[in-house]
């Protein structure tokens, strides 16, 4: 039979059945997927809504009337007279839509779910970390996290919308990280979003990891009510697997775009961290474990230093460019880093002051541990362990503070955002605090909670892209090398 539209029922009725097998796969509860009638253009027009499916008295209490987030909203029409027409073509406005957003991240080691209304008010915030699984490697492990992932996916979704105090329905849109990241971990995350989206008939929205990081200091500074921070502004991105700086600006319309102008050409500095701390014998992630014992020592004892980048020409045909180089080539002054190469110089310092057997003695003894913490090893750390670390600190935070001050004067930043997973290490926070107070410059770092990878930033980044409409489509897949800006 065939409506005034053209719309043949049998296929809004395979299509319902594709919707509820979706969500089946999903994981989630079942949900029942009937037609209206609704049609951009004034046609008469078949649109999908959702609820759950309880017992089988349950009433239908959701009428054309309802503001409940996802009976109001419409998806693809499926005539043959609106074939391509997206699912979502009306413009969205904070005062159309509830704004509940659940946002997943599972880009490296850990599978993150969180609710979050209108990129600011964070309902649920749950993570399942792996760190206890990788610490025996010293690093991650690509197809251990991806299994992982697999695992805790479905689990750690549904605690998240239980612990948020609504349903699957209330939800107004679907955001996962799109890259950078693993390509196995990323995967996992965007398929099981995708299918979610598309049982539920909501939005799906990628999101960049590190607009994520970037969005989480500037969902808590919403939260505490300060007063917005003037643009453009520099984000300093620092993490076990990215240290980037970035000009953000707004638009007008509330769309946020991104100039890369800095960023490391090998290393990044929480990877660094990692490398270093496997070298003297202690534990994974480094990060914590040398942020509480460079406090020890003296950071002046080894001098360090960052030599300013030199770029290489590239010679077609003889060498490659360097694909964590900045882009697009500019002349006047770098704001790069490079982390390898003081990472060679603890080694050599190493080698040459017979320190390895001290290290073999203090990994075999913490390893004997059934959960050591940084506490543990200070006393397995003689004085000139304690010195080399503090200098370390002292030289990696001492580059990402002058490149940062000079990057945001070179551009004129009004402000500066530091986020990422290295935005928890305390001499960081205290030297560029003092530093920004000295220039007058005003600086936020985001929770402990929210340095390191979670969910809610990135349904915090997800909000400005709901209400510009920007969504995925059937296409999304993982982007390890996805760049920002």
């Amino acid at each position: 039979m065939t409506d005034k539209s053209g719309c043949d029922e049998k296929k809004v009725e395979d299509d319902a059945t594709c919707a509820r097998n979706a969500e089946k796969m999903s994981g989630g509860p079942t949900v029942t997927v009937y037609p209206s009638l609704w049609c951009p253009e004034g046609k008469a027009a078949h649109r999908f809504r959702v609820r759950d499916d309880v017992s089988a008295g349950a009433k239908h209490a959701e009428t054309e009337n309802s503001t409940d987030g996802i009976a109001r909203q419409s998806v693809q029409c499926r005539c043959s007279s609106h074939n391509q027409v997206p699912r979502y073509y009306r413009k969205v406005s904070a005062a159309q839509t509830s704004g509940l957003i659940l946002g997943i991240e599972s880009s490296c080691d850990e599978t993150a779910a969180a609710v979050v209304r209108a990129g600011q008010q964070v309902y649920s915030n749950v993570l399942a970390s792996q760190i206890a699984l990788h610490a025996n490697y010293g690093g991650v492990v690509p197809e251990l996290a991806s299994r992982e992932h697999l695992r805790n996916i479905v689990p750690v979704v549904r605690q998240a919308i239980e612990q948020s105090g609504f349903t699957l329905r209330d939800l107004q849109a679907i955001a996962v990280t799109e890259g950078p990241g693993l390509a196995g971990a990323l995967l996992v995350g965007i398929t099981y979003a995708k299918a979610l989206a598309f049982g539920l008939n909501i939005p799906l929205i990628g999101v960049n990891h590190l607009e994520g990081h970037i969005h989480a200091v500037l969902m808590e500074a919403r939260q505490r009510a300060d007063a917005p921070m003037e643009l453009p502004l520099l984000a300093l991105v620092v993490s076990g697997g990215h240290t980037h700086l970035y000009l953000a600006k707004q638009s007008r319309q509330g769309a946020w775009s991104y100039q890369n102008v800095g960023r490391t050409v090998d290393d990044a500095a929480g990877e660094a961290y990692d490398k270093v701390a496997k070298l003297l014998g202690l534990g994974y992630p480094g990060g914590p474990w040398i942020d509480a014992l460079a406090s020890r020592g003296n950071p002046r004892a080894v001098p360090f230093q960052f030599n300013p980048i030199k770029p290489r020409a590239h010679r077609p045909g003889i060498s490659l460019p360097n694909k964590k180089a900045s882009y697009p080539e500019h002349s006047g002054p770098s704001f790069d880093f490079s982390f390898s190469g003081i990472k060679t110089a603890v080694l050599r310092y190493i080698e040459t002051h017979a320190m390895k057997p001290a290290i073999d003695r203090r990994r075999a003894a913490l390893a004997e541990l059934s959960d050591p913490k940084p506490a543990d090893a200070a006393a397995l750390c003689d004085a000139e362990t304690l010195d080399l670390l503090a200098s370390f600190q002292y030289a990696v935070v001492g580059n990402l503070e002058r490149q940062a001050f000079a990057a945001s004067e070179a551009f004129g930043a009004r402000g500066i955002v530091v986020s990422g997973g290295v935005a928890a290490n305390r001499e960081l926070r205290q030297r560029l605090q003092a530093e920004a107070d000295r220039r007058g410059l005003p600086i936020a770092f985001p929770s402990l909670a929210l340095s390191t990878d979670n969910a809610a930033m990135i349904a915090a980044a997800a909000w400005p892209k709901l209400l510009a409409c920007q969504f995925a489509d059937d296409s999304l897949v993982a982007t390890p090398q996805l760049r920002l800006g």
